[in-house]
């Protein structure tokens, strides 16, 4: 029988269709077809950065000076304190200085509960009969980082605490942004009339924080 020019050009076809459907095939499984395809193949890949936690507290005014002055006599006591307007700071007697208040500050990337203690006490300090030492949390303003002008997280912030070697809590959330990052620690000495002459020293003041 004879075969036709067009029935051969058919069957070409025919082979040539099956032999490019199986290379195809081949290639799907080889996973490597996409430019005969004309897909486009992509894959997703993952970057990870882990971001450590950092304690970091600074004493940003770190010098209380009330300088020199005069006492009372006859058994009153010359009270000091700085010049904190939620103490009413800022009127000492007797030629004493009127010094701001000790601010902390948060530079580290976690909130932080702030304590204080010293290893002078108001008898190793002042001296005398019946001193005073104490402190207190207080506001510093816009940049208020402790519980803002509410005062909610400044511990014991309507009583002044003694100092103690022992840390006494003040702020059990300092906060870190730098808008609101600061705490002020108000300082207050009674001098009696009989304490002793002479410059009076505590170098032993301490702040520590401990992450919240």
């Amino acid at each position: 029988m004879r075969i036709t020019d067009q029935t051969l050009l058919v069957l070409l076809i025919i082979a040539l269709l099956v032999t490019f459907g199986s290379i195809i095939i081949i290639l799907e499984k080889l996973g490597t077809n996409s430019a005969l395809a004309g897909f486009a193949t992509f894959d997703t890949g993952v970057v990870n950065v882990t971001i450590q936690s950092t304690v970091d507290i600074n004493l940003i005014v770190e010098n209380v000076d009330f300088g020199s002055g005069t006492i009372f006599t006859g058994g009153i006591n010359t009270s000091l304190n700085t010049s904190d307007i939620d103490w009413g700071g800022g009127s000492n007697p007797n030629g004493f200085s009127n010094p701001g208040p000790f601010q902390v500050r948060n530079d580290g990337n976690v909130d932080v509960d702030i304590s204080v203690n010293s290893s002078n006490t108001a008898s190793s300090f002042i001296g005398g009969t019946n001193p005073g030492y104490y402190f207190v949390g207080s506001h510093v303003g816009a940049d208020e980082g402790c519980g803002g002008f509410d005062g909610l997280n400044i511990t014991n912030n309507a009583t002044l605490l003694s100092f103690s070697t022992t840390d006494q809590q003040i702020c059990n959330n300092l906060t870190y942004g730098d808008t609101a990052d600061t705490l002020n620690i108000s300082i207050f000495i009674d001098i009696p009339s009989d304490a002793a002459t002479g410059l009076k020293t505590d170098s032993g003041f301490q702040v520590h924080a401990e992450q919240n």
